[in-house]
């Protein structure tokens, strides 16, 4: 039941965000923020797993796979990042017309992909979407599964983001420590240093600039060579040391 509760809520959370939202006019892959490259680039490696289990009856591993897309890349990472670029972006402005573009991709896809196993729910899901001209409005039933489409997988993007996500998992430890501390209450009331040797790490994170902020949700975000002070928050599997 709470897996059920993880799709309806992504599901919720997308549609909310796709009211004003015109299918037939999609953002060009090209055009798009590499964050949302980066998630339509992970729904395209989603495809590959279902069809594999579906053609083998291993319902079990759709369920699970759609389960921990819905968790850890858009829930704790996608969702997470965008929600304010598209909760108070301009609505039309370029920014959040590419987020609402992945979301569409992603919605779009995920109820045809789960229509066979819960069946009324895509359903219900398929009615409040919005269609492309080409799409069968009347029932998810009557359209294809999702295609795989390699315009839309960014393999350089999506290597570079996954590095850095691994990173962001130690910013939120450190974050968690210094709210318990008492020394800030949201993240965004934070600025966090990063203390790295490694010298390609350094160059990935000098790479993001300012996405840095958005990314780890602080209001700034400052890269340093070296060791980090006996005072930081966490030393993370990653390899660096975070002060907040």
């Amino acid at each position: 039941s709470q897996n059920y509760l993880k799709f309806r809520n992504t599901a919720k959370f997308c549609l909310d965000n796709l009211v004003d939202f015109d299918a037939n006019e999609l953002v060009a892959p090209e055009d798009m923020l590499p964050l949302d490259r980066w998630a339509v680039t992970r729904l395209n490696g989603l495809l590959e797993k279902i069809y594999a289990a579906y053609d083998e009856y291993e319902f079990h591993i759709v369920y699970h796979a759609i389960n921990k897309f819905c968790t850890i890349e858009l829930s704790k990472l996608y969702i997470d990042i965008t929600k304010d670029r598209v909760y108070t972006g301009k609505t039309t402005g370029a920014p959040r017309r590419s987020a609402q573009t992945a979301m569409y991709f992603v919605l779009s896809g995920l109820v045809r992909l789960l229509a066979p196993i819960i069946s009324f729910t895509a359903e219900e899901m398929w009615q409040a979407i919005p269609h492309k001209a080409t799409d069968k409005c009347e029932s998810v039933f009557l359209n294809d599964m999702p295609a795989y489409d390699e315009a839309l997988c960014f393999s350089d993007v999506a290597e570079k983001w996954n590095k850095l996500f691994e990173l962001r998992d130690d910013v939120m430890k450190a974050l968690e420590i210094a709210r318990a501390e008492k020394l800030v209450g949201k993240s965004l009331e934070a600025k966090v240093t990063i203390y790295t040797k490694d010298a390609e790490m350094l160059s990935l994170l000098r790479g993001f600039g300012k996405e840095l902020n958005t990314v780890f949700i602080v209001s700034g975000v400052t890269l340093s060579e070296g060791d980090a002070p006996e005072a930081a928050h966490t030393e993370g599997t990653s390899g660096v040391g975070v002060l907040v």
